[in-house]
């Protein structure tokens, strides 16, 4: 960083080495359990992070202090749904397979269907998740990994027969995942 003197009766102002803003529209999403979304993704959130801060009181004031526990936002994606909705379809039976809303058996049949040697059964509900920035150049600058991510919704879709253009049907997910963290 370079500091800059403008004259003798002003502050110095420190430059930052990388003077370059990031644009919105350089990302990929890779969820490992449901790569057609991967092509399709159109939006995707680098969810909120929040530290508790538990205050202690006096007779003066109240004084915050620095908390322990985290608590992260949702990661919600948007995306076009495939004209054979395989990629809506997708998270909609990774939800179903999670909460079995006919008999116990689907969660079973879900889970053995993810048979993969050697893993937990909760791990096999669960998929990690990488969210790389690209530059102005279209290069990775930076990976997000999200771990064990779990769907928690999937939004509607609404047909319609009055559009006077095709406007292709995008849907919307939202994930709970145990952190993330910049790899």
């Amino acid at each position: 960083m370079t500091t800059q003197i403008l004259s003798s009766n002003t502050i110095s102002c420190p430059l930052p080495a990388n003077l370059t803003p990031l644009s919105p529209n350089g990302f990929n999403l890779t969820i490992n359990k449901l790569p057609s979304i991967s092509f399709f993704c159109q939006q995707v959130n680098l969810p909120s992070l929040t530290l508790g801060v538990p205050e202690q009181n006096t007779p003066l004031s109240t004084i915050p202090i620095p908390g322990e526990m985290l608590t992260y936002d949702q990661l919600q994606i948007q995306f076009l749904i495939d004209s054979e909705m395989r990629n809506y379809k997708a998270i909609h039976d990774w939800i179903v397979g999670l909460g079995f809303p006919e008999n116990n058996s689907q969660y079973t049949q879900y889970i053995e269907g993810a048979s993969i040697p050697g893993i937990s059964e909760v791990a096999k509900s669960s998929s990690d998740a990488t969210l790389v920035i690209l530059g102005n150049n279209n290069m990775p600058i930076q990976a997000i990994q999200f771990a064990d991510c779990v769907p928690e919704s999937l939004e509607s879709i609404t047909f319609t027969s009055t559009n006077q253009d095709v406007q292709y049907l995008i849907g919307s997910a939202s994930f709970r995942y145990t952190y993330y963290k910049f790899v």
